[in-house]
């Protein structure tokens, strides 16, 4: 079953946000670990893969119909200073 533009557009607007992976029908995952890495657009969705650092680098455009599951990820807890 393929994922909606609305289901995804959800998952990345959620409040607060909850980090996730789409795995693909290819067999491939794309971790979506801030919203910042995730763009909603009509036909797909364009996820950054992280780079080292926590930065954004290569996108990936990704049809909705062939995203065949959503994993949620637990949360990073930040250390108190």
């Amino acid at each position: 079953m393929s994922m909606s533009k609305r289901d995804i557009r959800d998952l990345v607007h959620q409040s607060p946000f909850k980090p996730f992976r789409l795995h693909l029908a290819d067999g491939k995952d794309l971790r979506v670990p801030h919203p910042d890495f995730a763009l909603v657009a009509a036909e797909y969705v364009v996820v950054a893969n992280e780079m080292p650092g926590g930065q954004p680098g290569n996108i990936n455009l990704v049809p909705y119909e062939h995203i065949v599951r959503v994993e949620m990820l637990p949360v990073k807890m930040r250390r108190a200073a």
